[in-house]
């Protein structure tokens, strides 16, 4: 199976095209007063019929980027180059995850006087980009998910956002991730839960139920251990690393220090149960396949797309890549450590911020509100997996042949157990630290004391690790 799960959709070559010959003119590159090329031409390279390529044409018309000229063509007018343009820094999966080029395309109609100019930020060095091209006076609209936000907060940046005002038909949990000091600083677009995403054929094949809201992770295990035997195949996979995924047992376990009889912090005994539920998962490699190469989702959506495992953790948004595909799948909630547990999950959040120094503060503004208004949410609800943060068009009924899974709704009874990163009580610093310390643990390079020593560690409010080597311990940031 190729990198790219499925093929282009006619509105999406069409989209392609608009876009194309939108930011050609924009950017300068087609001057006032030339012409297009051909309809004939036009049709040819971007593989659209003669009809299509003349509805794209009529859409830039609409927009004033064009005028049609009977006989002679399409010409680029002068109002093209007085158009307003708005810097938005982004990272590239949101064509993915909420079809941001559509909803860009569904705005320049609104709004044929601004043109958005996206730019690609880094996703694990997005803060320290964002910072500097904020700095720069490069952007004027950013996004960012929740945890990203946190950072932002951590580093100092929020004040270079500007306030916004509530928006009561917003999930209010949805708006929670982006408050800081009494005020909201981004609108939030799309939220997702972490949640257990399961191929139903395999659990069929096996003879193994179904996973329930009453599973524990024992129960889990003894399942993928099954469809494993029966298969001959690793059963379950995730980013073991992946500050979107260890968290959610860290959520489990409860973030607690109790004292020991010497006075000694360390952390509680639901916690450190987790942390070994969660190391024996990841160590079990007759249902956990060693693969731990990368920091993103694409290696757990092509392992389970191409059905080489059965059982991943995963968001909404991932699951855009089955959308078109035949796939047999379904999700549940994250298994609890104990049986009867109280449901917990962490949950993402992607928002929109206008920049506070932006000279295009109203536009910018126009934009950010587009993008959470029931226009935006309802193409989100209708052409993606995804949950759009508008509560009313989340619930919409959708007429587009999505292959969602059948407990698509779910999230709504569960939103009381939702949790950002910043409820564990530790900073995105710290929670990279842990990161790698997970990382030597699995590596053979320390032990499992050693692992909870530095998580207590990081509760006690410090930023850097305990290592210990032959000589003893020492200190590394």
């Amino acid at each position: 199976m190729s990198g790219k799960l499925e093929r282009m959709t006619f509105q999406e070559r069409l989209d392609q095209f608009v876009g194309t010959i939108r930011t050609e003119i924009v950017g300068g590159m087609r001057k006032a007063g030339t012409y297009l090329p051909s309809e004939s031409a036009l049709s040819k390279q971007f593989q659209l019929s003669n009809k299509s390529v003349r509805k794209g044409l009529e859409q830039l018309v609409a927009e004033g980027l064009i005028v049609k000229i009977d006989r002679v063509g399409s010409m680029v007018t002068e109002a093209s180059h007085q158009m307003i343009t708005l810097h938005f820094g982004y990272n590239t999966t949101l064509t993915e995850d909420f079809l941001l080029n559509e909803l860009l395309a569904e705005f320049q109609r609104l709004h044929p006087y601004i043109y958005v100019r996206l730019i690609p930020l880094q996703n694990f060095e997005h803060v320290q980009t964002a910072r500097e091209m904020i700095s720069g006076g490069l952007l004027d609209v950013i996004s960012f998910n929740s945890a990203q936000f946190q950072d932002m907060v951590e580093s100092g940046i929020v004040p270079l956002l500007e306030p916004l005002k509530e928006d009561e038909g917003l999930y209010p949990i949805a708006a929670e991730a982006f408050q800081y000091d009494g005020q909201l600083y981004a609108r939030p677009i799309s939220f997702s839960p972490v949640v257990l995403c399961y191929n139903k054929e395999h659990f069929a094949k096996a003879g193994v139920p179904e996973p329930d809201s009453y599973w524990t992770w024992d129960d889990l295990i003894a399942a993928a251990a099954r469809i494993s035997e029966v298969r001959g195949k690793h059963s379950i996979y995730f980013v073991p690393a992946s500050e979107n995924r260890y968290p959610v047992f860290l959520l489990q376990g409860g973030m607690e220090t109790v004292m020991d009889e010497n006075g000694r912090s360390r952390i509680s005994d639901k916690l450190a149960e987790s942390l070994r539920f969660y190391s024996e998962l990841v160590n079990n490699h007759e249902i956990f396949p060693k693969y731990f190469a990368g920091r993103d989702d694409d290696e757990t959506i092509q392992l389970f797309a191409q059905e080489r495992v059965s059982i991943i953790m995963t968001t909404y948004f991932n699951m855009n890549a089955f959308k078109h595909s035949p796939l047999s799948y379904d999700i549940c909630p994250i298994p609890g450590i104990r049986r009867g547990d109280p449901q917990k999950s962490l949950l993402i959040t992607i928002g929109a911020a206008v920049i506070h120094n932006s000279r295009e503060k109203e536009a910018a503004r126009t934009f950010v509100d587009f993008l959470a208004s029931e226009d935006a949410q309802r193409i989100i609800r209708e052409k993606t997996v995804s949950i759009p943060a508008r509560g009313p068009s989340a619930q919409l009924p959708s007429d587009m042949e999505l292959n969602r899974p059948s407990r698509n709704l779910m999230y709504r009874e569960l939103l009381p157990s939702f949790k950002y990163h910043k409820e564990l009580g530790l900073t995105i610093r710290s929670l990279n630290s842990f990161s790698k310390s997970l990382k030597a643990y699995w590596s053979g390079m320390i032990d499992e004391a050693m692992l909870q020593e530095r998580l207590e560690h990081l509760l006690t409010g410090k930023t850097d690790v305990p290592v210990r080597s032959d000589s003893g311990a020492h200190i590394i940031n």
